[in-house]
């Protein structure tokens, strides 16, 4: 028979990574939290590193997992990689502490991989070493992780793909739970609810196992239910009532002992098995069988069995009938046909213990009358009656009482609106008034009914459907035993719950065959009615009453069920991420809040809507979105919203960048900056290594991105993620700076205002300039050529990122004034012609021309004195003769070669003799 297709095959490999993984990727185990703690600055003695891992691995699911370790000091660095036959590296994962001390490889392809690990102390490698692994191709694997057993269909679980070529090279083990060996072959055939377990390896020449993969799946019902069984052990000629701890409707079978073949029992909530029905000794099995609508081509079935016992076993024989109906002379034998705990005869409060078989008890001087025996053994009770009557014709004499036969009045059974009236059973005396005594007996059960009779003309009974012997005693003579029947009516069949637990609300569909009209009564006494197939909607805890009536004209007796509802509060439940390894292993757990978690239902699905989960914690083996529900057990179902959570790749390691500057005289410290991302960070370790390879963990910079630090040296950080584990780390070295040269200004520098081809002030090389006028940045450029009067700072950035700063003033050299008259006399030094100029002038040209344009005196100078007379002139012209009396035109030139500038200054001069 097909296993319930629950999963797709064609998405095995992706939806499993099997026992495999959980075994080696999810063993549970604390949070890696701290690395290390070192002293400061201490050296240490250190273990060796080794390389260790396997050589050979099969490849299962599409992949395996290697284990590989280094060994080595818990504050070795270990950087692992991973070379695949391609040559393409696809590990790669650097990391200090026990954590990296042991890394998990996947593979996922067949050939030669290499495999290294470098060992890093401190600064310094002090281990490398490489090895090949031989990965080749393992089984490819069909066992699933869940499978839905449906109805009694056996589930055939297969550990390996069929057609795998070499299949017959695997030794397959197949266990249940409790570790017994259930198969040797590649698949079985199963059919109880259940853990199984599967081994399969090869054995190599030297005889040791290799390749060796363990697996494990459930097999069980979609539906959680339990059955309940009146007593697990009863009697011949008891009877059984089957019920469920769960209101749900669905088929019974029993398969009675000696038989294999199921008889149906109708669907119903509860089914009760009359005596004459299990009258056979031996083991009965239950079966009930219900539909889950989520998955209506798979019935979700259990079991449970039953034992009927036989019952103890004897002979009664009558000795001696008495003489008449007042003569105590009777007599009668018992005899044990099967060994006896005890025999008790109930009227004569008589009891006889451990009878062997064969062995008999003997009573006498008996009234005449009904007597009860009952017969114990094994746990079994056996009930009969005796009718221990007189002789026929009697032996009478003259103080025999007379018999006079009462009349025997009997009423059958009547219908009422909620179930069926007793019948009555009435007598009527002949001679009158009487005294004496009256009982109802039922034959296998005793006594049911007895009275007392003073001066009556008659007596009534009330008596349910059913035969009895009567027994009657007149002013001291047993009367002749009657049997009686009361002739019974058949009432309206259906089924409910005997016992319901409402989840906020239950829907309730009484269940039966039959036409009928169902009425409610809620423990408030309302009252509701439905048609067959019509639900009532249970709110309330208490008793409630449901009758049912027949719609038909000549139907069958209501029927009136009583049965409990509890009211529980809405199952509350969430989830949590239980678990997780610092290689991206995940556990997760349902927090049930409000129920007892063991008396719940849980069921794990992927986003096919397929189970893979039915316990507390859930061990995902792939990527996807799932959902969880919880429901109580033995319940009403309750609306619960299933929680959505989503497996997404997990972020193993991130990028950590580090950028320092170095140490700069002022304020001589430098800034080491951590870049990475953020988000997936939860803590920052920086450690300091000197130059003779100390380490120094930094406790004071933990968590910062950016720290100021003051010594030279190795400083690395370290980051972790939430969970304590390290996602990177890398070290940068902090050198002192030896760009030590201050920029070269002087105090006091002259502007010019005029137009000019001045280079500017060059402070000296640097990488980042900042000119500042009056506390304003106005430029970045390497040479600056100020244009305001003013106070100035520069602040300057060597290539080490060190800042120096100084200060100047301006003034404007270009903003001259010159001087020289507009009249002179010849020939009188102190009313001569001269020039007087302030700063700012380096070279000075004078022409003189008379009226006619022609050049009378030119003079030419590069010595300026400031603020002094230059250019004097007496008035003798260049031809050494006096100026001519009048007007002369001046033109005079001014320059500045050290702003490149050049200025034409014109004016009149009178020439007085």
């Amino acid at each position: 028979m097909q296993a319930f297709a629950q999963f797709s095959f064609t998405k095995i490999e992706i939806k499993l990574v099997w026992t495999i993984f959980l075994i080696l990727a999810f063993i549970p185990s604390g949070q890696n939290k701290n690395i290390d703690s070192f002293p400061s600055l201490e050296s240490h003695r250190f273990a060796d590193p080794q390389l260790i891992g396997p050589e050979n691995l099969c490849i299962v699911f599409g992949g395996v997992i290697g284990t590989f370790s280094g060994g080595g000091d818990p504050g070795d660095v270990y950087t692992w990689k991973a070379i695949d036959p391609n040559g393409n590296e696809f590990f790669n994962r650097t990391g200090g502490g026990a954590p990296f001390e042991t890394v998990k490889i996947s593979f996922n392809e067949i050939g030669l991989y290499q495999v290294s690990l470098s060992v890093r102390r401190g600064t310094q490698i002090i281990y490398q070493e490489s090895q090949t692994v031989r990965v080749q191709k393992g089984p490819s694997l069909e066992l699933k992780t869940d499978y839905l057993l449906c109805g009694s269909d056996p589930v055939e679980l297969i550990a390996i793909d069929p057609s795998t070529s070499n299949l017959e090279q695997y030794t397959i083990i197949w266990r249940n739970i409790e570790g017994d060996i259930i198969g040797n072959g590649n698949s079985i055939f199963v059919n109880k609810e259940g853990y199984y377990k599967v081994e399969f390896f090869q054995t190599s020449s030297t005889g040791s196992a290799e390749c060796v993969v363990n697996g494990s799946t459930y097999v069980g019902p979609s539906l959680d239910f339990k059955l309940t069984l009146s007593q697990s052990t009863l009697c011949q000629g008891e009877s059984q009532k089957l019920g469920l701890d769960t209101p749900i409707s669905g088929d019974w079978f029993l398969i009675k002992p000696g038989n294999n073949t199921p008889e149906p029992l109708g669907s119903a909530f509860e089914v009760n098995l009359k005596s004459e029905e299990i009258q056979a000794l031996g083991t009965y099995t239950v079966i009930f069988s219900a539909i889950d609508e989520n998955y209506p081509g798979c019935r979700s079935e259990r079991r449970t069995t039953f034992e009927v016992r036989e019952k103890p076993k004897i002979d009664i024989r009558i000795l001696e009938k008495p003489d008449n109906c007042s003569e105590p002379n009777g007599s009668f034998l018992i005899s044990a046909l099967s060994d006896l705990d005890s025999v008790r005869i109930v009227e004569l409060d008589y009891l006889e213990t451990n009878l062997g078989t064969g062995n008999s008890i003997s009573l006498s001087n008996l009234n005449p009358q009904v007597y009860t025996i009952q017969a114990y053994s094994n746990l079994c009770k056996f009930t009969t009656l005796l009718d221990l009557d007189t002789k026929n014709p009697p032996i009478t004499n003259p103080s025999t009482p007379d018999i006079f036969e009462p009349n025997y009045e009997i009423t059958a059974e009547s219908c009422t609106e909620n179930g069926v009236k007793p019948g009555v059973l009435t007598l009527q005396f002949q001679q009158g008034q009487v005294n004496g005594t009256i009982r109802a007996l039922s034959p296998g059960f005793g006594e049911v009914q007895a009275d007392n009779i003073t001066a009556q003309d008659q007596v009534q009974f009330t008596l349910s459907g059913g035969t009895y012997l009567i027994e009657l005693k007149i002013d001291g003579c047993t009367y002749p035993v009657r049997e009686i029947t009361i002739p019974s009516l058949p009432q309206v069949n259906f089924s409910n719950p005997g016992k319901i637990n409402i989840c906020e609300q239950f829907e309730l569909i009484p269940e039966t065959n039959e036409n009928l009209t169902f009425t409610l009564i809620d423990p408030d006494g309302l009252e509701e009615s439905r048609q067959k197939g019509e639900s009532f909607v249970l709110t309330k805890e208490g008793t409630y009453r449901l009758i049912g009536e027949s719609n038909e004209a000549n139907g069958n007796c209501p029927r009136e069920i009583n049965f409990e509802a509890t009211l529980s509060d809405k199952i509350q439940f969430d989830l949590e991420l239980f678990e997780e390894d610092c290689f991206g292993n995940q556990v997760y757990r349902v927090i049930v809040e409000n129920f007892d978690i063991s008396k719940t239902s849980i069921r794990w699905l992927n986003d096919q809507g397929e189970i893979v989960g039915r316990g507390e914690y859930f061990y995902p083996t792939a990527l996807g979105d799932y959902t969880v529900t919880v429901q109580p057990l033995a319940s009403g179902f309750c609306e619960v919203t299933p929680i959505p959570f989503s497996i997404l790749p997990p972020v193993l390691s991130v990028p950590v960048d580090l950028i320092a500057t170095k140490i700069c005289p002022d304020p001589a410290t430098a800034i080491v900056t951590l870049d990475t991302q953020e988000e997936e960070v939860d803590r920052v370790e920086w450690i300091f290594y000197d130059e003779n390879n100390n380490r120094e963990d930094l406790i004071q910079f933990e968590n910062l991105f950016e720290i100021e630090i003051d010594r030279p040296g190795n400083y690395e950080a370290v980051v972790y993620n939430k969970i304590g584990c390290e996602i990177g780390r890398n070290f940068i070295p902090v050198e002192n700076s030896t760009l030590l040269t201050e920029p070269n200004l002087d105090e006091r520098y002259a502007i010019c205002s005029k137009p000019n081809s001045y280079p500017g002030i060059d402070p000296g090389s640097y990488a980042l300039y900042e000119w500042y006028f009056e506390g304003q940045l106005i430029s970045t450029a390497p040479i600056f050529k100020p244009d305001q009067v003013g106070e100035y700072t520069l602040i300057v950035s060597t290539a080490d990122n060190c800042v120096f700063s100084d200060n100047f003033e301006t003034y404007d050299a270009c903003n001259f004034q010159v001087i020289f008259p507009d009249a002179m006399v010849v020939g009188d030094p102190n009313q001569d012609f001269r020039v007087i100029v302030n700063e700012g002038i380096t070279e000075a040209e004078l022409f003189i021309f008379n009226r006619f344009g022609e050049l009378v005196h030119h003079d030419i100078t590069q010595e300026i004195p400031i603020e002094y007379p230059f250019f004097n002139w007496d008035g003798t012209s260049i031809n050494g003769r006096k100026a001519p009396i009048g007007t002369l035109a001046v033109l005079l030139i001014v320059r500045n070669s050290i702003y490149g500038f050049e200025e034409k200054i014109t004016g009149s001069l009178l020439v007085i003799d």
